[in-house]
């Protein structure tokens, strides 16, 4: 049993969700809504919801949770967090491990709309032995040298909602401004999944979440970046993540320079046929991102809001629903434009490159966003005019 976990005495009822480390059991009958107990260092937390679960065979397997401890709500991120090197680490090498999350968290702990992290622990199988996949390689192949992984859980205040629960437009406008101007800091990965909204006391605001890729800002604006991707759902659309980012919501400038270094690496590695334990991972390299980068971000995640959803509350559009689309329309959806493999970066940021300096590119928001965001297309074409 896994020592971070005391599992539930479970009802007739009782359905497993998450079981990849015996990490969760749920009940679906218990009275209290809670559906599992999760242990962090030495406070015991009560599992009220999974507020989101990443999916796709290789990444940081990353399950959010809602849970509750003496009264108190919080959300914890129980996540694989990529070593910064290989080898085996110490106890006084734990906040190397977990990386930048933690150092930026600790950072900005007192700047409004940043989460406040509570405590973060790195998973141990064992006194001092963090859990780490390097464990469970029985035999180390080039492809997955440097690949290693470690199980980490971080607890944090306060609890938000998704951005596309907003109850208004002006709220909407408000957080994604308020995210754009307000933290002066490079946050390398601005989705959908990581714009929130907090209720306070007379109104919201916003909180940006996810600081894993935030980096100090350099004088050439230059920053390393992986070769890692993952899968997720936006309702009903799959989408993909990769290095410091989101496909659908990524740059144009930051697509293109993942395409010129997955370019380099397959001249590389030439046209030799190779077994997939004899490739080479993809090689780190440097990357130029700016604040414009993550403007850009924003603007796709606007965009996306506008077209996806019918209106405040999570009012999710179903974009094949004649219902929803009394118009025929011809041309493709934007979203499921700007989607694509990560693993063909030149092609997605092509199809946003033409979106953005084609004439059509404004009348697709004209068409494409819904009723209810209408009175915004004004704001979206200057935006748009922005970072073209």
């Amino acid at each position: 049993m896994d020592p971070y976990v005391e599992y539930l005495k479970s009802p007739a009822s009782t359905e497993l969700l998450h079981a990849d480390n015996g990490s969760l059991l749920l009940s679906s009958s218990s009275s209290d809504n809670v559906i599992g107990k999760m242990k962090v260092n030495e406070h015991e937390y009560n599992l009220l919801k999974v507020l989101f679960s990443g999916q796709g065979l290789v990444g940081r397997g990353t399950v959010c949770y809602l849970a509750r401890r003496d009264g108190e709500e919080y959300i914890i991120k129980d996540h694989w967090v990529k070593n910064s090197r290989n080898g085996e680490v110490d106890a006084q090498e734990k906040m190397d491990i977990v990386m930048n999350e933690v150092d930026v968290l600790e950072a900005m702990k007192d700047v409004p709309g940043v989460p406040k992290l509570m405590e973060f622990w790195l998973v141990e199988v064992m006194l001092n032995q963090p859990n780490n996949t390097q464990l469970y390689h029985q035999k180390i192949h080039n492809s997955t040298i440097g690949m290693y992984r470690t199980h980490a859980c971080l607890v944090l205040r306060p609890k938000a909602h998704h951005l596309q629960e907003f109850q208004s437009r002006k709220e909407l406008v408000r957080t994604l401004h308020d995210i754009a101007l307000k933290y002066h800091i490079l946050h390398r990965d601005c989705s959908l999944n990581n714009a929130m909204i907090e209720d306070i006391e007379g109104g919201s605001r916003e909180v940006l979440i996810d600081w894993e890729f935030v980096m100090h800002i350099t004088k050439d604006n230059m920053y390393l970046t992986g070769g890692t991707l993952s899968g997720i759902h936006l309702f009903n659309v799959r989408v993909l993540t990769y290095i410091q980012g989101t496909i659908p919501f990524m740059s144009v400038h930051a697509l293109t320079e993942m395409a010129q270094i997955q370019y380099t690496q397959s001249q590389m590695e030439g046209t030799q046929l190779k077994t997939a334990s004899s490739s080479e991972p993809i090689q780190i390299g440097r990357v130029e991102h700016t604040f414009l980068n993550d403007l850009e971000s924003l603007f796709y995640v606007f965009a996306w809001v506008c077209i996806m959803f019918k209106g405040p509350a999570n009012a999710l559009r179903h974009l094949d629903d004649t219902a929803d689309c009394p118009v025929r329309k011809v041309t493709p959806w934007i979203p499921h434009k700007w989607n694509g493999s990560p693993l063909d970066a030149h092609a997605c940021a092509y199809k946003k490159f033409f979106f953005m300096q084609h004439p059509t590119g404004k009348a697709c928001l004209h068409e494409q966003f819904t009723p209810y965001f209408q009175d915004l297309i004004p704001l979206a074409e200057e935006w748009y005019e922005l970072i073209k």
